[in-house]
Formats: structure tokens, C-alpha cells, sequence
């Protein structure tokens, strides 16, 4: 009975964050859609004005990012989401993610083998797994210095290395949790982040049955690589 209890107060907190977050969205549509009017008018405004709707459009976007986290986050908790599994070729598939992405100039390196590979995967929350680790690298990392893709024996390796000060190793597996911000001034995490981004990559790699974790850059050089593995399924 206790055990059931507590399900049960689980399975309420989870639909009380999936309904808040939902009823958020629409007067925050209306609030981006007032900063856009103001926007369009702030050449007419004083200095202290702009400074003002300038810090406003950066909470509101913090804002609406925080709440499309956790309704996904939502989703998880209540077992919802299923994967939309398609035949893609993974090395375009990782090109196409970083040239969309903020960091579109960052390199990727490719195993040669790995150029015609096809598996079943779902293209879009692979493409958000990527989006997100680039923008965590620009926001804590001074910005990806690689994206590399290769094959270690039946299962495929996606990594993304960054020019940072790097993870102490005891905040590598907390850094994964949700909200995690880093444990003291200064560490990755410690900015402006709601801390989702890294929760959410976890998440979405975990359904396709992989793992994920962070380490040293492979040449010796200060900063973190973040390494994301997942099976190679070829296709049905």
C-alpha cells in the first residue's frame, strides 16, 4: 500500500507539471507576441527602454524553452512517448544537425566506413540530441571544437568536444540530472541554463537504448567531450 501511494503521488506531481506547463503556453504566446510589437517600435524608445524589452525577450525566450522542456519531460514521466523510427544515413543526418544548428561552422569527422550506413532511428529527437549538445557547448564550453562519428564495433559513437574548462569528474554523472547546474561558481552549468538541455538528451538516448556520458578531449587539450552511443540497427 505505501509502494502504491507513492506511484500514485508520482504519477499526480507528473500530470501537475504536464497541465501547469500546458496552461503556461498560451499567455506566453501572448507575451512573445507583444515583445515582437515592441521590438518592431524599439528604435523609438530610450535607452533604458531598450535595455529594459532587451532583458525582457531574453527571460521570455529562456521562458518558453523552460516550458517545451518540461512538457517533454512530462511526456517521459508518463510514459508517452514512442520513438518514430525511419532509415536514415547517419553521417548526412549529423552533417544536416550541424549545419542547422548555431554552431553550423564546426567540423565533423567521419569514419570512412561509416559514409553509406543506413539505420533505424528517429531523425528528429537524434537531430535535437545534437542541437542540444552544440548549444551546451556554446553556452558553457567556448563553443564545439568537433563533432565526430564512428563505429566501435556493433555500436556507433557520436561525440562532441568543446574548447571549455572542462567537467570535474564528480559532477560528470549529475550533470545529466535534471535541473543540474553544476555544484559551485564557475563550472559548466552555473550560467543562465534552466538545466533541462543535458536531461533531455539523456532521455531521448536512453529510448533508442543507448548511453551517454562526458569526458577528457581525446587530444590531451582542456575542454569536454561528450560522447553519445547508441546501437546500429540496420534496417528491417
Amino acid at each position: 500500500q505505501m509502494a502504491q501511494s507513492l506511484q500514485d503521488r508520482i504519477e499526480r506531481d507528473a500530470r501537475f507539471a504536464s497541465d501547469v506547463s500546458h496552461e503556461l503556453r498560451s499567455p506566453l504566446m501572448t507575451l512573445a507576441a507583444s515583445m515582437e510589437v515592441l521590438q518592431n517600435q524599439r528604435d523609438e524608445l530610450t535607452e533604458r527602454a531598450r535595455q529594459a524589452l532587451d532583458l525582457m525577450v531574453l527571460d521570455i525566450d529562456r521562458f518558453r524553452q523552460l516550458v517545451e522542456d518540461l512538457l517533454e519531460i512530462s511526456r517521459f514521466d508518463a510514459g508517452v512517448v514512442r520513438l518514430e523510427l525511419e532509415e536514415v544515413h547517419l553521417a548526412e543526418l549529423v552533417m544536416q544537425a550541424v549545419s542547422h544548428s548555431s554552431e553550423r561552422d564546426v567540423p565533423v569527422k567521419l569514419d570512412a566506413e561509416l559514409a553509406g550506413v543506413v539505420v533505424r532511428a528517429d531523425k528528429r529527437r537524434i537531430v535535437r540530441v545534437i542541437a542540444n549538445l552544440l548549444d551546451n557547448a556554446a553556452k558553457y564550453g567556448g563553443g564545439a571544437s568537433i563533432v565526430e562519428l564512428r563505429q566501435v564495433d556493433d555500436r556507433v559513437q557520436i561525440a562532441v568536444e568543446d574548447r571549455g574548462p572542462g567537467v570535474p569528474v564528480e559532477d560528470r554523472e549529475r550533470i545529466f540530472e535534471r535541473f543540474s547546474r553544476g555544484v559551485s561558481a564557475g563550472r559548466r552549468g552555473s550560467s543562465d541554463g534552466v538545466g533541462l538541455g543535458l536531461a533531455l538528451v539523456a532521455e531521448h538516448v536512453r529510448l533508442h537504448g543507448g548511453r551517454i556520458w562526458v569526458e577528457d578531449r581525446a587530444d590531451g587539450e582542456p575542454g569536454a567531450r561528450f560522447v553519445v552511443e547508441l546501437p546500429v540497427e540496420e534496417p528491417a
